[in-house]
């Protein structure tokens, strides 16, 4: 989506979005962010207590998120830095030199997307809301896995009502562009009731109630239809995130052809450097911009436009592995090692943490 929207603006005239309404993939990240969040660490709340529980928890989502940011931001003002001075020319815009450390404090910290500081790395607004999300963590679980069913159903129905007042204050969940950006009133809306319906999604995942019905591969599939109908029918975004924690549902308890095709190796290795990608994609599409306009200073067809989009999309699982293997694991393995004063390996790291 973003590449495509980065070559319509060279394009002599308009070609279809390589995902359409790709925006919505951030509400399947939060929704899918609540349900792995509740899969992997509920039991520790609920065996060790709240507070040591919760040190543990915030302890490893900072260490699976925080080095990797601050890698990229670093590493985004020290090619800015050095290019300027090599070629006497900011190669990268939004990387402002003469805010440097006050830019790299603010992003290395996630603090753009809550409102605060100038955002060098626009994507990360969404790492920013989610890790915000972390804090409140045990009230959420509090509210959807409490013993009484009436807690449960106000809490779903709260985070229900929220969603749709985020959508009913906004025409779009996600602008296309970085200077549109919705007030982070409704970004954090956005992430905290859709977080909370992942929690509640595990929590019939962990019923078994459903098992028997979203164990079939038709219901996985038609689920994913109806979602595919309606992103190119055109009806309110509010009509299609709600289908997405049945999705997650159906994936996550189906048994058959439709689980076989996720674990195939090459969706699994998308899934690994999925958070490398989202975070080192965006200034490559500047640079891209540069490169097609240096080749061909005119407006470029549109079908040419599209089939741009396409290879440059490709071309950013490259850098996102060198990212994952050269700063991601390592990095995640040094920072809980800092953090809990234990030596542990890349490998073990990899080992006790969620995909995602």
């Amino acid at each position: 989506m973003h590449f495509s929207a980065t070559m319509q603006l060279l394009a002599s005239g308009k070609f279809p979005s390589l995902a359409p309404r790709g925006q919505l993939a951030v509400d399947v990240f939060f929704v899918l962010s609540g349900f792995i969040m509740a899969y992997t660490y509920l039991g520790s709340f609920q065996n060790e207590g709240g507070w040591r529980a919760y040190g543990k928890f915030l302890t490893k989502r900072a260490a699976r998120i925080l080095p990797l940011n601050v890698a990229v931001t670093a590493i985004l003002i020290a090619v800015t830095a050095a290019a300027t001075w090599l070629i006497g020319k900011n190669p990268l815009p939004v990387v402002r030199l003469d805010h440097a450390f006050e830019d790299f404090v603010t992003n290395a910290l996630m603090l753009p997307g809550l409102g605060l500081g100038h955002s060098i790395n626009w994507p990360a607004w969404s790492i920013s809301v989610e890790f915000a999300a972390y804090f409140f963590f045990p009230l959420f679980l509090a509210g959807i896995f409490h013993r009484k069913r009436w807690v449960f159903l106000v809490s779903v129905l709260l985070a229900l009502a929220l969603i749709v007042w985020v959508c009913a204050t906004g025409v779009d969940l996600g602008p296309e562009g970085k200077h549109n950006h919705p007030p982070p009133w409704r970004d954090l809306g956005r992430c905290f009731s859709e977080f909370v319906l992942g929690l509640a999604t595990y929590r019939l995942y962990a019923s078994g109630r459903l098992t028997q019905l979203f164990r079939r591969d038709d219901v996985a599939l038609a689920i994913s239809a109806l979602i595919v109908v309606l992103v190119l029918a055109g009806p309110g975004n509010l009509f299609i995130l709600l289908l997405f924690p049945p999705l997650i549902l159906a994936l996550a308890l189906n048994d058959g052809r439709v689980a076989q095709w996720m674990s195939w190796r090459f969706p699994y290795f998308l899934g690994q450097i999925s958070y490398s990608l989202y975070l080192v994609h965006e200034n490559f599409r500047h640079l891209a911009s540069e490169l097609v306009r240096s080749v061909h200073p005119g407006p470029v067809a549109p079908l040419v436009a599209m089939a741009l989009a396409a290879v440059f999309s490709a071309a950013m699982i490259f850098p996102a592995w060198l990212s994952y293997v050269w700063i991601e694991r390592p990095g995640r393995t040094l920072f809980r090692n800092l953090l809990t004063g234990r030596k542990t390996s890349a490998g073990e790291a990899l080992a006790r943490e969620p995909v995602k």
